[in-house]
C-alpha cells in the first residue's frame, strides 16, 4: 500500500500498525519525522525494544533475520529500524526482505526502512513490490517553492504562532526551499519573538541581527563581482569567530554547483533544465549566470583547483594563511585576475 505524506497522521490513527514501513525520498527532515511519528506510535502500542541497523558495504543481510528472530525482553513486539541511504540491497538485500516478508516476525514486528529516493527502474524490483504488498510505502517529495510560503505558516501553527504571509516568503527566500532550515528559523522567531503573531517587521529584524555576515550572502557578492563587499564581510566573520574550514565548505558548496551546471551547458544540456536539476531558485539565478558569463569551463575548473592549497593552508600543511587564501580564491570568482604564484 501507498500513502501520502500528509495520510500519515491518520493512517497512525489506527488501532494496529502495519508490519514494514518503507520511506523513500531526499527531504531529510519530512523523512526524519515520519519515520519519527512512526516510532513513537509504535512504542505506544507496546513496542518497547528497538533496535538500528544501519547499512553500508560491508552490511551483513542475515543480520535483519536474527535480529527479527530475537524474543524482546519487554513487550510481544519489537521495533527494528533498517536505514539504507543511499544504499543499494542488491541480491542479497533483495532476498533478505523478500525472505523477512514470508516469515513470522514480520507478523510479530515492525520494520522502519529508511532510503534515498528510488528511482522507477528500483520500484520495479521484486523486492519493493514485496514491501509494497505487505506494508507501507511513502514516497517523501521536497516542498515546492510556490507552496512552501503554505508549509511555513503550517509549521508555524505547530508552534502556537501564527505568522504573516509576507514573513513566510522572506523565510522561504533566505532557506531556498532547506525545511530544516526553515525550521531552525521559525524556532528561533518563537524563542524572540514573545507575541503570538509574528510580522514581517519581526522577522526582518532577526535576519539583520543574525546574518550582518551571512556566509551565503558573501559568496553571491563573489558571484556578482563586489569585491568591497567580499572584503568587509569577511573581515566580519573573521572577527566573529567563525572558523575557515566551515566558511570553506559552504563556499565550495555553491561553487561546485556551478561547476556542475557549466559541464552540463557543455554538454548541450539547457541551462533551464541544469538549474531545476540543482534546485537553483529563480532568486539565484542571477548571480550564478554572471559566473558562468564571466569565465568559461576551463578557468571555472582551474579555480576549483585553488581550493585543494586553502585546504592544505587551513589543516597547518603550509605556512599561508588561510583566510588571505579564502579572500583571494573569492577575488578570482569575482572576476579579479591576480597573480598565480600564491597558488603554487
Amino acid at each position: 500500500m501507498r500513502l501520502r505524506i500528509d495520510q500519515l497522521s491518520s493512517h497512525l490513527n489506527r488501532p494496529e500498525l502495519a508490519p514494514i514501513y518503507c520511506l523513500t525520498g531526499d527531504e531529510p527532515l519530512q523523512l526524519l519525522e515520519s519515520a519519527d511519528a512512526i516510532r513513537q506510535r509504535a512504542h505506544g502500542l507496546g513496542a518497547e525494544d528497538r533496535t538500528v541497523l544501519n547499512v553500508d558495504r560491508s552490511f551483513d543481510w542475515g543480520e535483519l533475520s536474527r535480529e527479527s528472530a530475537n524474543l524482546s525482553l519487554f513487550s510481544e513486539t519489537r521495533l527494528i529500524e533498517l536505514r539504507l541511504g543511499a544504499s543499494k540491497p542488491g541480491k542479497k538485500g533483495s532476498e533478505a526482505f523478500i525472505k523477512y516478508t514470508e516469515s513470522p516476525a514480520c507478523e510479530s514486528n515492525i520494520l522502519i526502512i529508511t532510503t534515498d529516493k528510488l528511482d522507477k527502474q528500483a520500484q520495479q524490483t521484486k523486492w519493493f513490490k514485496t514491501l509494497e504488498r505487505t506494508g507501507v510505502i511513502i514516497q517523501i517529495w521536497p516542498i515546492e517553492p510556490a507552496r512552501l510560503p503554505n508549509w511555513i505558516m503550517q509549521r508555524c501553527k505547530k508552534m502556537q504562532k501564527t505568522i504573516d504571509r509576507d514573513a513566510a516568503e522572506l523565510i522561504a527566500h533566505r532557506t531556498e526551499g532547506n525545511l530544516l532550515a526553515c525550521t531552525q528559523e521559525l524556532e528561533k522567531l518563537a524563542l524572540l519573538v514573545k507575541k503570538d503573531a509574528i510580522t514581517l517587521d519581526d522577522t526582518l529584524e532577526a535576519v539583520i541581527d543574525s546574518t550582518r555576515y551571512n556566509v551565503f550572502t558573501l559568496i553571491e557578492q563573489a558571484f556578482m563581482g563586489s569585491t568591497r563587499r567580499i572584503s568587509e564581510m569577511l573581515r566580519g566573520l573573521e572577527q566573529e569567530g567563525a572558523e575557515p574550514i566551515s566558511l570553506m565548505g559552504a563556499i565550495m558548496w555553491e561553487y561546485r554547483r556551478i561547476c556542475s551546471i557549466v559541464a552540463d551547458i557543455s554538454k548541450g544540456i539547457p541551462k533551464e533544465k541544469s538549474f531545476a536539476a540543482h534546485r537553483v531558485w529563480n532568486q539565484r539565478q542571477a548571480a550564478i549566470n554572471t559566473v558562468i558569463n564571466r569565465y568559461n569551463q576551463d578557468t571555472i575548473n582551474r579555480i576549483l583547483a585553488h581550493a585543494t592549497t586553502i585546504d592544505r593552508s587551513i589543516k597547518g600543511a603550509t605556512k599561508q594563511n588561510a583566510w588571505e587564501l579564502i579572500e583571494i580564491f573569492l577575488f578570482e570568482i569575482a572576476g579579479i585576475k591576480l597573480q598565480s604564484s600564491v597558488w603554487e
